[in-house]
């Protein structure tokens, strides 16, 4: 999710999900390790011109986080509630 964010919407996140139990389901989260809760999320000026202007909003890493969460257990991507 956050490589759709960075990249502005060009390399999009997969929904991951494995089934190893053929008669009960499971998800699996991919969270992150060792990020500085204070560092903002949003389009890398790389990826930003004139003609494709950011479609996302920044957004500090810890909430980030805790939006993804909540948007995971709605089975919603947190990724659609930051376009611009």
């Amino acid at each position: 999710l956050t490589m759709e964010i960075m990249t502005n919407g060009i390399f999009k996140g997969p929904v991951h999900r494995v089934v190893t139990n053929s008669e009960k389901e499971r998800m699996s989260v991919a969270v992150f390790y060792g990020l500085d809760p204070e560092r903002e999320i949003g389009p890398i000026a790389q990826m930003l011109t004139e003609d494709q202007p950011a479609r996302y909003r920044k957004m500090k890493v810890k909430d980030f986080l805790v939006a993804h969460l909540e948007h995971f257990s709605r089975g919603e991507r947190v990724v659609d509630s930051l376009r611009i």
